[in-house]
Order: structure tokens, then C-alpha cells, then sequence
């Protein structure tokens, strides 16, 4: 798996406010390294699964606490 640049046009910005890039439904490619808007499960350039979490546990809680007011 190999970035073949063609995930450049799916690139997204960062965004403003407290909800964060996952908060907002951004996805990230481990091996294009970018974060981006796109739908589906894997990048379309280097096929590898998306991440929609983040690693870190501090912000991961804050992801959580986010959705859980969507809810109500």
C-alpha cells in the first residue's frame, strides 16, 4: 500500500470550533498521512482502512462526551 497522490483532492481543512476533525466526520489515511472528507471505508488512493477515532485518550474522551449530545 502505496499513497499514489490521488487523495489530495479529498483533503480537508481544519476546522474551527471545539468538536475537532473527527467531531465533524473528517477521516484520517495512516499511511497518506492526511486527513480528509470522504464517505467511504477505505482511501481511494492507497486502499487502507480510514480512521475515524482518534489514538490519543484525552481527546477520544472528548469525541465521545460530543457524540453522546448529539444524541439528545
Amino acid at each position: 500500500m502505496v499513497c499514489k497522490g490521488t487523495c489530495d483532492r479529498y483533503k480537508a481543512g481544519k476546522p474551527f470550533g471545539i468538536n475537532g476533525r473527527y467531531g465533524i466526520g473528517q477521516k484520517r489515511c495512516s499511511i497518506c498521512e492526511i486527513f480528509m472528507n470522504w464517505d467511504g471505508k477505505h482511501c481511494p488512493c492507497c486502499g487502507y482502512t480510514l480512521r475515524t477515532k482518534p489514538k490519543g485518550t484525552q481527546t477520544r474522551q472528548k469525541l465521545m462526551i460530543i457524540q453522546q449530545i448529539r444524541r439528545i
